[in-house]
């Protein structure tokens, strides 16, 4: 080949172009699942009195109302969470896998369909409900990230989402585990009989 043909098709090489194509799977699908859970927050309980949600209660005295209004947000953060994980993230997942870049070991759930949603839904309303305590946790401490200036009790997104990455990745770790061993008992066991 010559050397002016080389240097035309390096050039003109539809992959040197695109610079956003070097950035690394597994980041593109952690930013987009951070993005999810600060959405779901911000959406739900911030952006909530927009479209009639209101989750205030007027007097923090009475347990049973403060319960009603945490379970509530509960709910909601879950139901969205699970929303944008499901037909959102799980899209780009599929999207960004191929043989060389295996990304359904980076999510957690890879089940298609109804059954898949509802495996979403139990696992953002477990983590929903794990993570509001430890929010409010960190709020009452004085540990949560202040970017705005607001009061540090309550959620805030982008503590959520951090906090969500956390657990997310924990548990993507032990998914991945589990599978690594139950394939290597697979394998074990067809040496075995062969």
């Amino acid at each position: 080949m010559s050397i002016k043909k080389k240097r035309i098709e390096e050039e003109f090489d539809p992959y040197k172009v695109d610079k956003l194509s070097k950035i690394p799977s597994w980041i593109i699908i952690f930013v987009l699942k951070y993005w999810a859970a600060a959405a779901a927050v911000f959406f739900t309980v911030i952006g909530g009195i927009d479209i009639g949600l209101d989750f205030s209660t007027d007097n923090y005295q009475d347990l049973i109302a403060s319960i009603n209004t945490s379970e509530q947000i509960i709910l909601f953060i879950g139901l969205t969470l699970a929303l944008l994980l499901n037909y959102a993230v799980k899209q780009v997942v599929i999207m960004l896998n191929n043989r060389r870049n295996n990304t359904f070991r980076y999510n957690l759930i890879n089940q298609s369909g109804l059954i898949g949603f509802f495996l979403h839904l139990l696992y953002c309303m477990f983590v929903s409900f794990v993570l509001f305590f430890v929010i409010c946790f960190l709020g009452y401490k004085g540990w949560i990230i202040n970017l705005f200036g607001t009061s540090n009790y309550g959620l805030e997104p982008f503590t959520y989402g951090l906090c969500f990455i956390i657990i997310d990745i924990i548990f993507v770790l032990l998914k991945n585990i589990i599978y690594n061993v139950i394939e290597r008992i697979k394998y074990k066991k067809q040496l075995a009989m062969d």
